[in-house]
């Protein structure tokens, strides 16, 4: 191992894009391990076709109801197709009251190169995922980290891998991020929403 990192710093010697170069090679094959190891979840969810449709008249309340109950500085409802890697924006709140910026563009993809496939992957699963936001993240967390957001929560709707119609994310600012205990409360909350927005 010792050899090993003495010749790794030979090579990159003075020259930094050296460095820059094994750098993005390891996340390349980082990002693309994970991306096999999980390639059956990821081929079944994208072929096998989501019969539940979200329900767009229940779109309203339920952000209203996940903005009381969750906290959360932003609210935001989107349907999601698998088939086309696409996710189109369907409606959003605010906890202060104020009008929520629309985003544009309204249709943003699934996945791309900057993506937490770990995350994705849970997504896909059923599972809620909570993550600190980041600029440099998937194109929605970035754009929620230029608003101030800094903790963010994905649940699925409905909450199970039997099916994916659409997303409801939840966002904290920095002064508003809740505890783990509160955390999990409000994904809970969050979770019994998204089982009512989906048809059966």
């Amino acid at each position: 191992m010792a050899g090993l990192i003495g010749d790794l710093l030979r090579f990159i010697g003075d020259a930094p894009w050296k460095a820059l170069f094994i750098l993005v090679a390891a996340l390349m094959f980082g990002f693309g391990w994970v991306l096999y190891d999980k390639r059956d979840v990821i081929f079944e969810a994208w072929l096998t076709p989501s019969s539940p449709e979200l329900r767009n008249d229940m779109i309203p309340e339920a952000l209203t109801k996940l903005s009381e109950e969750t906290n959360a500085d932003i609210v935001q409802i989107w349907a999601v197709d698998l088939m086309s890697n696409s996710q189109w924006f369907i409606g959003a709140r605010r906890h202060d009251g104020e009008r929520p910026v629309i985003p544009s563009p309204r249709r943003l993809p699934i996945f791309v190169h900057t993506s937490d496939v770990r995350v994705l992957i849970d997504v896909l699963e059923g599972h809620p995922t909570c993550v600190d936001l980041e600029k440099t993240g998937s194109p929605l967390a970035r754009r929620l980290a230029d608003r101030g957001m800094k903790r963010g929560c994905a649940i699925p709707i409905p909450p199970n891998p039997d099916s994916f119609v659409g997303v409801i994310y939840l966002a904290w600012t920095a002064d508003n991020v809740p505890d783990a205990s509160q955390e999990k409360v409000m994904v809970g909350a969050a979770r019994e929403i998204a089982r009512k927005l989906a048809t059966h």
